[in-house]
């Protein structure tokens, strides 16, 4: 199969990318096959300017229905966030419409660090695990604080002058896709939120990533990291993101994390997280939303690949928590989830 791939990838760049002279492809190799895309390593040479180049790149192809839009979006986002100077990989091809894979794929640089979250996971109790603790939050406060216009075609769409403006879209997008699929068993957390709306005015838009965890970021052997996967950066209410990534982190690790991230985190913004609870529970309908979805309708409904499915049934004792910080919060019981959790 990889050799298939890496033959693909050979008379791609001889036919669309001429510029890379005597194109050689060599050590294709699936790395990383997430939710949402399949990711490969390999390497490039050729002559540039008579001189002989090697590359370390990154392939990655994007599934799902959504596939077109959302190759495109993480290219742009990426180049983007690397001339804002915020630490991410730099992104070097798009295509969509003349993949040999026949879905959009991108080509950026390859980042030779280690996985946050296993450092994070083995690093003993103490200075060690407290410098990469504070690593992460400081990349996390860093994208909430740059100037978010760069990042918007039109800064219109973004009226600065509503302070709902951000959690009005997210209860408008919420109610979309219920009309989309119809699950009734979550319209009493829509309803929840909505009578806490006038509680969480934004007072100052952000980028925000969306899936911002631990085995999102890479550290180099200096200490420094990149931030990869951004194949959801919108602007926002910087709360929307925290709440995610306290999610995730609690749920697929050790509870302990959530306190410790968000002590961190508003340590070093200087602020308190005003009215966190409301979206701690926008998260989890959104994560519970999303994996009721795919069992029935399909993970490609949602731009996800099929195996995604599987995983998702390796990890239903996540799920299980993220039921669980959902009635904590609320109380209110959702039968489409307790349906999957005791089936």
């Amino acid at each position: 199969m990889n050799n298939d791939m890496q033959h693909s990838l050979q008379a791609y760049y001889t036919n669309a990318l001429p510029e890379k002279k005597d194109a050689q492809i060599s050590d294709l190799d699936c790395i990383s096959a997430g939710w949402e895309s399949d990711v490969y390593s390999f390497r490039l040479e050729h002559r540039s300017a008579g001189e002989h180049k090697c590359e370390e790149l990154i392939l990655r192809i994007y599934p799902g229905d959504d596939a077109h839009d959302k190759s495109a979006h993480e290219f742009h986002s990426m180049s983007r966030l690397h001339k804002a100077g915020d630490p991410v990989p730099q992104v070097l091809v798009l295509e969509r419409k003349n993949s040999p894979f026949r879905k959009p794929f991108v080509i950026m640089e390859k980042i030779e660090g280690q996985l946050l979250w296993p450092l994070l996971l083995d690093a003993p109790e103490g200075d060690k695990k407290q410098e990469l603790l504070t690593l992460f939050c400081k990349l996390f406060v860093q994208l909430h604080t740059l100037e978010w216009r760069p990042f918007v075609d039109d800064v219109s769409h973004y009226d600065t002058q509503n302070p709902y403006i951000f959690v009005d879209r997210e209860l408008e997008k919420a109610r979309s896709f219920l009309a989309r699929f119809p699950l009734p068993g979550f319209l009493p957390i829509i309803e929840w939120l909505e009578t806490r709306r006038d509680r969480v005015p934004c007072l100052r838009p952000s980028p925000v990533h969306l899936d911002f965890h631990p085995a999102n970021v890479l550290v180099y052997n200096n200490g420094s990291a990149v931030v990869i996967d951004w194949t959801q950066l919108d602007i926002s209410d910087a709360r929307f993101d925290l709440a995610w990534t306290l999610l995730l982190v609690s749920t697929h690790g050790n509870a302990a994390w959530r306190d410790l991230i968000l002590q961190e985190y508003e340590q070093l913004t200087g602020a308190r997280m005003e009215e966190i609870a409301f979206f701690d529970v926008a998260a989890c309908a959104k994560r519970l939303f999303t994996i009721v979805i795919s069992f029935s309708a399909g993970p490609e409904k949602l731009g996800m690949r099929p195996e995604a499915l599987e995983q998702m049934k390796q990890q239903m004792g996540a799920m299980k928590g993220v039921y669980d910080l959902l009635l904590d919060r609320t109380s209110i019981q959702v039968p489409e989830v307790e349906e999957l959790l005791t089936g």
